[in-house]
């Protein structure tokens, strides 16, 4: 009688064709589309991806500072300048002995004895100084025209416009809106226009051995062209100050709120 041995493990299964234990296999991804009970195929919905908001997808209005010492700067200068624009494009009409020259322009019969610049001697020498000196005045008003549009469009109820109560300067309006960034840019960049000029008008004597101005005393000099002229060079220089800070101080707040890059 034959009898079987007794096996103390049984024999292990034969390998998978592909030569993977099922153990040991990785799931099928699932698939889009998926049959069903009554043989129709359902087409999955593709769940849409929230988009984070970030931070730097925020947008901030941009809040400004009003300075009274400059409001009251452009109100006084932006009418002198459009008074000299004005006699600069009239000559010769606006020159003594013009049509047009009293009374709007009759302080220019003095000043055109003074400087030769805004006198006949420029004039009949055909200088092409005076007339470029003014197209500039254009650019730079219509740069501090958009900044008070601006500053009038946003700043209702804020009482910005009150420069000549001394007693509010200490109470600075604060206006915000759409473009008032882009307003105080133009307006720092017609300040620095304004001093490059008034330079180049000191410079384009000292290099011409004051052929213009040369024929006059120390105190006239110093009463009719020194002094007038070098306000256009002082108040400019503190407007671009004021606004550069503000300017400088925002740039400096927006790098430290900016979000930090993902590696």
């Amino acid at each position: 009688m034959v009898s079987t041995r007794h096996h103390p493990r049984p024999f292990p299964e034969a390998p998978s064709p592909t030569g993977r234990s099922s153990a040991t296999s990785s799931p099928a991804p699932p698939s889009p589309t998926s049959p069903t009970p009554n043989g129709m195929t359902a087409v999955a919905k593709a769940r849409p991806v929230r988009k984070r908001k970030s931070a730097a997808a925020t947008t901030n209005t941009y809040a400004h500072v009003i300075e009274p010492s400059v409001i009251l700067w452009l109100f006084v200068s932006l009418i002198l300048v459009a008074w000299d624009t004005g006699y600069i494009f009239m000559r010769p009409l606006s020159m003594p002995g013009g049509s047009a020259h009293s009374p709007v322009w009759s302080p220019y019969a003095l000043y055109g004895t003074v400087d030769y610049i805004y006198g006949w001697p420029a004039w009949n020498d055909g200088v092409g100084f005076t007339a470029a000196q003014g197209f500039m005045n254009i650019i730079e008003s219509s740069m501090y025209l958009y900044y008070l549009y601006k500053v009038f469009q946003h700043g209702e109820g804020t009482g910005w416009y009150s420069v000549w109560d001394t007693k509010r300067w200490s109470q600075k309006a604060v206006v915000e809106g759409d473009g008032m960034a882009t307003a105080v840019l133009i307006c720092l960049t017609g300040a620095v226009m304004t001093v490059s000029k008034t330079v180049l008008y000191f410079l384009n004597e000292y290099f011409s051995s004051w052929m213009n101005v040369g024929h006059n005393n120390w105190s006239r000099l110093i009463v009719l062209w020194i002094i007038p002229n070098g306000a256009w060079l002082v108040v400019p220089t503190w407007v671009i100050y004021l606004l550069s800070r503000e300017v400088v101080s925002a740039m400096q707040l927006a790098g430290r709120s900016a979000p930090e890059k993902d590696d």
